[in-house]
């Protein structure tokens, strides 16, 4: 369901992992180890064993051939989910506030249309509709202010940040060996709280 652009798919939980799981992949998988943006994410690959691609098990192959380490995929995430909450702490301590987070007036307000042909082109996505996957039409499409705000709740949490503010919390930064980053966002008072708080 992280595939799923549908009206009701782009707001869901599923993207806000989807859209996660984007973020620590590409800081530290693409930003950090430099793989190609064209090539990378290899998630699905018409060449591959039943059109399965290479992402999971090309990217620590890789690595660890060049490297001489022994590094999982999954402490590769987990690192790109560091850089992630690193980068947005340096954000908050910027001034950065959820409030200020918002799509440009022109995505609620202007349909989508197709990129940048001289003919008619469908602009279709992936869609989860009435029990089945299709390839459907986005044209026109606006997206919804109230329901973006909504979604960055969601996605929030996902990432263990203060849900009113956007700033990571002491546990998620602590969790990812990130105390002292935590300690500097508590001195200048921008230190999110936990929802539980």
């Amino acid at each position: 369901m992280m595939f799923d652009y549908s009206d009701e798919g782009i707001y869901s939980e599923s993207m806000a992992k989807m859209v996660a799981w984007h973020r620590h992949y590409t800081r530290y998988f693409k930003q950090s180890l430099a793989f190609c943006d064209w090539g990378w994410a290899d998630i699905w690959n018409q060449y591959g064993p039943d059109g399965r691609g290479m992402t999971g098990e090309g990217e620590p192959k890789f690595f660890n051939a060049v490297t001489g380490k022994s590094q999982t995929f999954e402490e590769g995430m987990e690192l790109g989910r560091k850089i992630w909450n690193l980068d947005r702490s340096i954000w908050v301590l910027q001034g950065r506030h959820r409030d200020m987070e918002h799509f440009t007036e022109y995505n609620y307000q202007t349909g989508a249309t197709p990129g940048f042909s001289t003919y008619e082109v469908p602009y279709v996505m992936p869609q989860f509709v009435d029990g089945e996957w299709k390839y459907k039409s986005v044209v026109g499409r606006t997206l919804d202010k109230a329901k973006v705000d909504a979604w960055k709740t969601k996605f929030f949490t996902l990432e263990g940040w203060d849900t009113t503010t956007g700033w990571p919390t002491r546990k998620t930064l602590q969790g990812l060996g990130l105390t002292h980053v935590a300690d500097e966002l508590e001195q200048h008072n921008k230190l999110g709280k936990a929802s539980t708080e």
